[in-house]
């Protein structure tokens, strides 16, 4: 079977490509000065999308996914998988945790 019959293949490119359809866009740099404003931290316009989906999203699954994802990106930037992993789960949980005061 051709990756382009392979379904797992359709729904893996399918969820990439749609992970942020239902948020509006205004969200995410709205959500980058939030946290540059109350964390001083500046994460740019990729990671930030991930937290937007977590925070705006409901079910732990988001979260999880949302912690893949930005730890995939920390490390495709050159940081250890370790460290990735850890700066990921602090980063979503920094950013829940204001969203939910």
């Amino acid at each position: 079977m051709s990756d382009g019959n392979n379904i797992n293949k359709i729904m893996e490119r399918t969820r990439n490509d749609n992970s942020l359809r239902d948020i509006p866009g205004v969200l995410v740099p709205v959500w980058q000065i939030k946290i540059r404003e109350r964390f001083g931290i500046n994460v740019d316009r990729e990671i930030a999308e991930y937290i937007v989906l977590a925070v705006h999203e409901n079910g732990t699954w988001k979260k999880q996914r949302a912690v893949r994802k930005i730890e995939k990106i920390l490390i495709e930037r050159g940081n250890e998988m370790p460290v990735a992993k850890k700066l990921a789960k602090n980063i979503l949980e920094m950013a829940v945790g204001t969203a939910q005061e």
